[in-house]
């Protein structure tokens, strides 16, 4: 048997074993097993293109959990999803009911990248305007990812951020301040202005939605200590979280803080040697980097 011939046999081969695992995972989709697709991805990621396809042929519901998957596969792996954030977007064409879904799928995955965050904005910026407060709330989640890359891009919104903080909406006004908060890691000056309101905000908020905030509490002390002087007992505070997210970003936030003012984190050193024995790899480094700076 010659080469030409070896040749077709194993394309016949590989196009027969991608026709059984597409159909594998439509049967794990209609099945609702998510995980067990996402694991699929994590195997071979050049399934990511026939988990795309699935979005043309598939009910509403199923159409939601392959955003989600997207996303969560995304967040991990942008480069992978880049090519396919067209056909996302073009979902909203067939189906404009999945318009939260969509947004945060693109949220999670484009925020890495300035032209693929650049190309999704005007359609977040769209979804921002929207009556729907739920749907406001998810695209200003997305606005936040990509604003913490590339704060130019998001200019435009921030006041409609900052406005959310004034919110009758408990939710409304923790995701906006969720937002602000991670763009204001990277651009401090941008929350300046707004660092009472994300104070008061963070006296409600709920521990496992208030990483964006503590994060940049770290990033406003780092550049105005004195602003955040009143606050380190509130970080402090977060160093006994039962939520290990909130753990993270209070250890982060003070390790930050102590680079330019050691003296100000002293009251959460004998927290932060505790943790610097912690079984959490990230929190244990942070707490070690931490006390180094104090």
């Amino acid at each position: 048997m010659d080469g030409t011939a070896n040749a077709h046999i194993r394309e016949a081969a590989n196009m027969i074993k991608r026709v059984a695992m597409s159909k594998k995972i439509e049967n794990l989709l209609k099945e609702r097993r998510y995980g067990a697709v996402t694991d699929m991805l994590y195997e071979d990621p050049s399934l990511v293109s026939d988990l795309v396809g699935q979005l043309d042929t598939t009910n509403s519901n199923t159409q939601v959990g392959i955003l989600t998957i997207l996303g969560r596969y995304g967040f991990d792996h942008p480069e992978l999803v880049y090519p396919h954030v067209g056909a996302i977007m073009r979902v909203l064409d067939k189906n404009s009911a999945l318009k939260s879904d969509v947004a945060c799928a693109l949220g999670n995955l484009v925020f890495t990248s300035r032209e693929k965050s650049a190309d999704v904005m005007p359609m977040l910026a769209e979804l921002f305007q929207d009556e729907d407060s739920f749907l406001r709330q998810d695209a200003a989640a997305a606005i936040g990812n990509i604003g913490f890359n590339f704060p130019e891009l998001v200019e435009k919104e921030i006041e409609g951020l900052k406005t959310m903080l004034d919110s009758d909406d408990e939710d409304e006004r923790e995701t906006g301040a969720q937002a602000l908060g991670k763009i204001g890691i990277n651009s401090p000056e941008v929350i300046k202005g707004s660092f009472p309101k994300l104070v008061k905000v963070l006296e409600h908020a709920k521990e496992a939605s208030c990483g964006g905030i503590i994060s940049a509490f770290g990033a406003l002390g780092y550049h105005y200590p004195e602003m955040v002087r009143e606050q380190i007992p509130r970080l402090v505070g977060y160093l006994h979280s039962s939520n290990q997210v909130a753990v993270k970003n209070a250890v982060m936030a003070l390790g930050i803080i102590g680079m330019t003012q050691p003296d100000l984190i002293e009251p959460a050193v004998p927290d932060l040697r505790k943790l610097a024995e912690d079984p959490d790899r990230e929190i244990r480094l942070n707490a070690m980097v931490a006390i180094s700076k104090s």
